[in-house]
């Protein structure tokens, strides 16, 4: 498996036949190899997750199946809405060309995927994250965590090869709940941290929390864009 993180949330999963590409909005897209299938993932229509640049795709790769969160519909023309675009709704599932996808309901807007190919699982959590808020009331910071813990105990006995999940440094003493939270009540072999707002430094203050020691082995260093990943 090679991944290539590309930015903030953006990253490139390349196995022996199929290529996902996830929450593309900003920087260079890999030129990948147009004998294999091309599945675009968008999880939610926030615009650092979602670019009508990934259109364009279709122009160069032939093979190419979009995976669109429900939310996104509105914003594609409907001269765009071609038969190799897929809405999903939240908890859903698709069965596509030598894979399968399952979304997760998010804590934030649109939804978490969770797929499964070529012998592999991996997981984007889009927004779906332990959002928790010094701001906000005590009940909106407990439905939070609630909704959180809710969606990831779907994935217990799920054995994931490569996670993708927020490590946001805007949440100041909280930035870290829902990527330890998650790595505690999963079987995950790698977590990539994203949605990390250029603050790659946000890697070394999870290194530095000792919660951390259980799975520190496991969370992968990013802190540049364009870095490529062998698995």
């Amino acid at each position: 498996m090679k991944v290539t993180y590309i930015y903030h949330s953006g990253f490139a999963v390349e196995l022996e036949e199929h290529i996902f590409l996830f929450d593309y909005f900003k920087g260079s897209i890999p030129e990948f190899d147009t004998n294999k299938k091309l599945i675009v993932c968008a999880s939610h229509f926030h615009q650092d997750h979602y670019s009508r640049e990934i259109w364009n795709l279709r122009e160069k790769y032939h093979n190419i199946q979009y995976i669109m969160a429900k939310d996104i519909r509105r914003l594609v023309p409907k001269e765009e809405q071609l038969g190799d675009i897929i809405f999903m709704k939240k908890r859903d599932c698709f069965e596509g060309e030598g894979f399968r996808i399952q979304t997760l309901r998010s804590t934030d807007e649109g939804s978490a995927f969770l797929i499964e190919c070529e012998g592999e699982t991996i997981y984007h959590a889009g927004d779906l994250n332990w959002w928790h808020w010094e701001e906000e009331s005590d009940k909106y910071n407990a439905v939070m965590k609630r909704a959180y813990q809710d969606e990831v105990a779907v994935l217990k006995d799920r054995e994931i090869s490569a996670a993708f999940v927020v490590l946001d440094p805007r949440q100041e003493e909280q930035f870290f709940w829902g990527l330890d939270w998650f790595m505690r009540h999963t079987e995950t072999q790698h977590v990539f941290p994203m949605h990390m707002w250029d603050k790659y430094e946000v890697y070394d203050w999870l290194m530095e929390k000792e919660e951390s020691a259980p799975y520190r082995d496991k969370v992968i260093r990013i802190d540049r864009e364009g870095q490529i990943f062998e698995l």
